[in-house]
Parts: C-alpha cells; sequence; structure tokens
C-alpha cells in the first residue's frame, strides 16, 4: 500500500505529539543538580531570622564591607561512616563534609556557597541536610 497525501498531516501531528510528551515527561525528572539549586535557590531573599529558623544558629557569623556570612558546617562523625562492601556507602576513612556559607546584604539572603571536602565521589548531600528545612 501506497501513503497518499492526507497521510502526512496525520503523520507530522502524531510525530509532534511524540516529542512533545518526551519533553513534557523529562522536565519532570528531577537531577541531583536541580535539587541543589532548589535548596540554594530557597534561601535567596530569605531574611536573616528565617534562615536561624530554619537551619539553626551557625558555626560562624562575619561582617566585612557590609556584607555578613553565616558559615554552616555538616561533617561526617566515625559512626556515620559506612563499611566497606555496603552497598551506598563509601569506602570506610573517607571523610566528606560541607561548609556553607550564606550571604547576607540589608538582612537579606544575597548567595549561597557550598565548599565541600572530601576525599570521596560524593555530591553536596551534607549541603542539601544543611538546608533541608528551609526548603519550601
Amino acid at each position: 500500500m501506497r501513503g497518499n497525501c492526507r497521510d502526512v498531516p496525520a503523520l507530522v501531528m502524531v510525530t509532534l505529539l511524540m516529542a512533545l510528551v518526551s519533553t513534557a515527561i523529562s522536565g519532570c525528572i528531577k537531577t541531583p543538580s536541580s535539587r541543589l539549586a532548589t535548596a540554594k535557590q530557597a534561601l535567596l531573599g530569605k531574611p536573616e531570622s528565617a534562615i536561624l529558623a530554619c537551619a539553626g544558629a551557625p558555626r560562624m557569623v562575619s561582617s566585612q564591607h557590609g556584607l555578613r556570612a553565616l558559615s554552616y558546617y555538616k561533617g561526617v562523625g566515625v559512626l556515620e561512616q559506612s563499611f566497606p562492601g555496603s552497598k551506598s556507602g563509601r569506602p570506610e576513612g573517607v571523610r566528606h563534609a560541607c561548609l556553607a556559607i550564606v550571604t547576607m546584604e540589608n538582612d537579606r539572603v544575597t548567595e549561597v556557597e557550598y565548599q565541600i571536602t572530601s576525599e570521596s565521589t560524593a555530591g553536596h548531600e551534607h549541603c542539601e541536610e544543611l538546608f533541608q528545612h528551609c526548603r519550601p
């Protein structure tokens, strides 16, 4: 059977519909980088009182040139480290931690920076944990 001209618009519509559906579905998938952006973005614009309420007291506070920096730290204790052979764990003895610096200007968060101190290939999960109660 040969196709005719009436089949072409239907074929174009089906192809377009498949492309739109796959794009819509891929937009719903959360990647680790999108979760990181969400954690950082949730803090932007918040007043210091809101950060203290959701993240607790910072480890250190400093002020310079009209900016205020709140430093939060999350490290792994001995009991949190994984044992060799565990599926999701890191090798025994590998240290990992996060230093998060929340910069404020005029009592509002303007920047959030994560500094990972790690010998492992792990991501920002400890940074995420610092601000888990600050998400919408």
